[in-house]
């Protein structure tokens, strides 16, 4: 598993970054991510652990109208149906009412003890009763028989939902999943691709490609994946050779760039890389997600790492390191770190702990906040809001260097928004919750408390769902509920618990309290009117080695009133008016032969015309030249193009601006 520890965790630590620096009080343990090991050496069938039986619960009120919902969905042959971190599971679209959850299938399979099978739960209207579920559809069988596994055995999935433009008919839409399969044509372990697409409503129209091991770049497991409103799907891997049995980080990311296929209905990938080298040449990242603004045409790209140019305070942390495109992943800017620490530091993460609070952690002289060191945890989640603006949902602490956190002391880990405002130029992190315990483990797995950023379709609020436990005297995350909280991006607020500055505990005495294991929440939240409710998956199982359940919370929401605490970093309007320099639309659209594109400008702008088709390639470019402030209307001869989708894209000032058009 891809989070398994491989080092005592049971040891003191004293700080020691520097001669003359402030030391850590004794009393601190760590916990290190070393992830060359743990997916080559996956388990594949029952690992003949001792039974993990969760602690009895204190009180439950299964009819009690404040505590949620928990509905049943499909299993997974054992506790790795969710495992290995944060990737996008479960996905819900507001244009269709539904959620799924994809998986790794449970009983059922042949052989049964295989999970390298993927199975797919369907939720029609927000998935809100039980009878509204369709569970355990497979969508991906493994066929190829080998030993000791099957060669396209699949693992860790990620998916989105296929539906572009904001359809509302279900049966045009898909669910589209990539991961990674053993490959073992070539090497023993992971290496291969697995992706395709099932059809929501005819479940006989599923479909997948394998790609199998084929160096370079080394394929691995991806760990990212969106598809934006456009319909292109976007997937992350890491540049791993894994061909000695370790795995060799070669300084780059995979990205791969699907556009759906309408004959085989699947997208169709190209692989091109992406660098992002780190000090340790050797050392993995982290973590690597991507995601899409409303539009479809910002996208970023993000790890956690130890990048070759960050300055973090002391050696061997991680920090975010990010690429934004602006033309829908075709091309990608240079490399930006996010300093955590430091006098260049991200001042929430710097405010974050009290002036008591660092009295109990240090021995005197007390460290000045510019002389705290920070590293993230090894797993983020991201999202892009309306304005094109990246946010990235991670828990934060205390580092210890050798890739190491400290933990097992209340708030010692706090969960951020870390944010842009202006394209990257600047960040800001905001506190969203602070962490009691951070690693839960059970038997030969363990999970962190898997920290997910959601959105509204709109992308103008952030929502954050995590694990963590909160039982007196329990210092690991062995019996989590899941908690949340919300930012309102207009009027920089977050979410209130009864009127305190807190989180909600979403589970709180519900069928799974202090059992809302491995959650996984959607990308996209469901609107309603000033309602916002969360699609957030759990997985439930008593011994990790048997059979495990899915479970679905189909009423956790917040609404407009709740968003009441004010967060004292600079309003997101400093970042709209950046952004909000021209404004663009077309007519008719769809369009047989001309349309009209018009454009509206707040001051005089250089500015050029083009049009691209999915692929990015070029039809047509116009340079205007300085164009007066107001409205101008420029005519597009749309006959001469084949019919599709197109990306209409107007230049101004070197910032742009797209809107599609369809061409029939």
């Amino acid at each position: 598993m891809k989070k398994v520890l491989l080092i005592s965790l049971a040891f003191m630590i004293g700080l020691a970054a520097v001669a003359q620096k402030p030391q850590l009080k004794q009393g601190f343990y760590l916990k290190n991510v070393q992830k060359a090991k743990e997916i080559l050496n996956e388990p594949m069938g029952p690992s003949f652990i001792s039974p993990f039986k969760p602690s009895p619960l204190s009180q439950k009120k299964a009819d009690n109208p404040n505590i949620v919902t928990i509905l049943d969905l499909g299993t997974s042959a054992n506790v790795l149906g969710y495992s290995s971190g944060t990737r996008p599971m479960v996905w819900a679209d507001d244009d269709l009412n539904c959620v799924i959850n994809l998986h790794r299938a449970g009983p059922g399979a042949t052989p049964s003890n295989l999970s390298g099978y993927y199975a797919m739960d369907l939720g029609l209207n927000l998935g809100a009763t039980q009878t509204d579920w369709t569970n355990q559809i497979i969508v991906s069988s493994a066929i190829y028989t080998a030993s000791p596994y099957w060669y396209d055995a699949s693992r860790y999935p990620c998916a989105a939902i296929y539906n572009p433009g904001g359809g509302t008919n279900l049966a045009d839409a898909y669910c589209s999943f990539f991961g990674p399969n053993f490959c073992n044509k070539v090497v023993s372990g992971f290496g291969g691709y697995t992706s395709g697409a099932a059809n929501l409503v005819n479940f006989t129209d599923t479909n997948r490609t394998l790609r199998w091991y084929a160096p370079p770049p080394y394929t691995y497991i991806p760990d990212g994946f969106n598809v934006d409103v456009n319909g292109i799907a976007h997937m992350v891997d890491g540049d791993n050779n894994v061909e000695s049995g370790s795995v060799v980080y070669m300084g780059n990311l995979i990205y791969g760039r699907g556009i759906w296929n309408a004959t085989t209905h699947q997208h169709d990938y190209t692989y091109t890389t992406v660098p992002f080298p780190t000090k340790n040449g050797n050392y993995n990242l982290a973590d690597n997600k991507i995601a899409s603004s409303p539009d479809g045409n910002t996208l970023w790209m993000t790890t956690l790492g130890d990048a070759d140019n960050g300055t973090p305070l002391i050696d061997s942390t991680f920090f975010p390191t990010v690429r934004r495109s602006t033309d829908g992943g075709l091309t990608w800017g240079d490399r930006i770190n996010i300093q955590l620490d430091g006098p260049n530091g991200l001042d929430g993460v710097k405010n974050a702990y009290s002036d008591y609070f660092i009295s109990t952690l240090f021995n005197p002289p007390l460290p000045t906040r510019d002389e705290i060191p920070y590293t993230t945890a090894f797993d983020h989640s991201v999202a892009v809001d309306k304005w094109g603006n990246l946010h990235i949902g991670v828990a934060i602490g205390f580092a210890a260097g050798g890739y190491a956190i400290s933990y097992r002391v209340d708030s010692l880990i706090n969960v951020f928004d870390v944010y842009t405002t202006d394209d990257g130029a600047t960040w800001h992190a905001v506190r969203v919750g602070s962490l009691k315990t951070f690693r839960g483990t059970w038997g030969d797995y363990s999970s962190d408390n898997r920290v997910y950023i959601s959105r509204n379709k709109a992308g103008d609020k952030m929502f954050f769902t995590w694990n963590d436990t909160h039982i007196d005297n329990e210092v690991d995350n062995q019996n989590p509920d899941v908690w949340a909280r919300g930012f309102d991006l207009v009027t920089n607020m977050l979410t209130n618990d009864a009127g305190a500055d807190a989180p909600v505990n979403v589970t709180f005495l519900s069928d799974i309290t202090q059992e809302a294991y491995w959650q996984c929440t959607s990308p996209i939240v469901f609107t309603d009117d000033n309602k916002y409710t969360l699609p957030i998956c759990t997985q439930w199982f008593g011994d990790p080695t048997a059979d495990s359940k899915f479970k679905y919370i189909p009423d956790f929401s917040f609404t407009d009133a709740d968003f009441t605490v004010p967060v004292p970093n600079p309003p997101f309007p400093i970042g709209m008016e950046k952004r909000d320099l021209a404004s663009i639309s077309i007519n008719p659209n769809p369009v047989k032969d001309y349309a009209k594109v018009n454009v509206s400008l707040k001051s005089n702008s250089d500015m050029t015309l083009s049009v691209t088709n999915l692929v990015g390639q070029q039809v047509m470019s116009q340079n205007e030249g300085m164009v007066n402030a107001g409205s101008h209307t420029f005519t597009l001869d749309a006959s001469k193009l084949n019919a599709g989708v197109y990306f209409v894209t107007v230049l101004v000032n070197g910032q742009k601006y797209t809107e599609k058009m369809i061409v029939e």
